[in-house]
């Protein structure tokens, strides 16, 4: 069956049309992915089994062959793992909210367009193997292309945590329209080739990037927490913000260790 399209006003709003869509009530999660990703889910009272994953990012356990998962295209780099998951699994959801370019795979695939791009606020293209037709209202928030500050952000934060499932913007629609999709890709391309020449020997992540990929950020996974903090200061004085990603998490997490040593560049 060929992929539907819907675009919707966010990412999250795009996970939880999956859930309506099939129906679903049980579903596979990991530990280590954006908590509005869970929030999305309790909305739709959506019962979340949580999976572990290891230092590359692979999934540390097999899934019922039933079972509905999300696995999320971690900052664009798991294109690879996605591509061996959608063939093993029947209901496999993939998350790219950190991949706008990869094309869909599972029953369903969803993106970010704020995520990938400065020129717009929101939005999410939701591309699923279901014909359904749900009646969503269009948004009719309005903004300027430009690049927000901090308090901007934490602003359009919270207006996004509290909106319904809606259909994109007219004016989301019509600035993401203006987007040269050839420049960005060169930009990604760049940023991404230079820094893995800067600090691939020390990376202890093994990036096999597919030839279409365009990752969202350079993941630098490093041996210590000290080393990752240097890098830190070391682009901050630089006027490079880092972030880290995302919740901490128990010290019996093998995870853990991205919350304290990936810098995400």
């Amino acid at each position: 069956m060929a992929y539907q399209l819907l675009e919707l006003n966010t990412a999250r709003n795009s996970l939880r049309c999956i859930v309506k869509a099939f129906g679903i009530k049980e579903i596979y999660l990991p530990y280590y992915i954006c908590p509005v990703v869970r929030m999305a889910l309790a909305k739709e009272k959506c019962k979340i089994n949580f999976y572990n994953i290891d230092l590359q990012f692979r999934p540390k356990q097999q899934f019922p062959q039933d079972a509905f998962i999300v696995y999320p295209n971690y900052f664009g780099v798991c294109s690879n793992i996605v591509n061996e998951l959608s063939l093993k699994y029947k209901y496999l959801i993939v998350d790219n909210a950190h991949s706008y370019f990869s094309a869909p795979k599972g029953i369903a695939s969803f993106n970010s367009l704020r995520k990938f791009f400065n020129q717009v606020k929101d939005g999410s293209f939701l591309y699923i193997k279901k014909s359904f037709n749900l009646d969503f209202e269009e948004d009719d928030y309005s903004y300027e292309n430009n690049i927000m500050t901090e308090e901007e952000f934490i602003l359009n934060e919270n207006r996004l945590d509290k909106q319904e499932i809606k259909l994109i913007s007219q004016n989301t629609k019509q600035l993401f329209s203006k987007i040269n999709f050839e420049v960005e890709k060169q930009r990604i391309k760049t940023n991404f080739d230079f820094y893995h020449k800067k600090y691939g020997d020390e990376n202890l992540l093994k990036l096999n990037i597919c030839e279409n990929d365009y990752p969202f950020k350079y993941p630098l996974l490093v041996k210590s927490i000290d080393r990752a903090n240097d890098i830190v200061e070391e682009l901050s004085m630089q006027g490079i913000k880092v972030y880290r990603y995302w919740n901490n998490l128990p010290e019996r997490f093998e995870e853990k260790a991205f919350f304290e040593r990936l810098v995400c560049i």
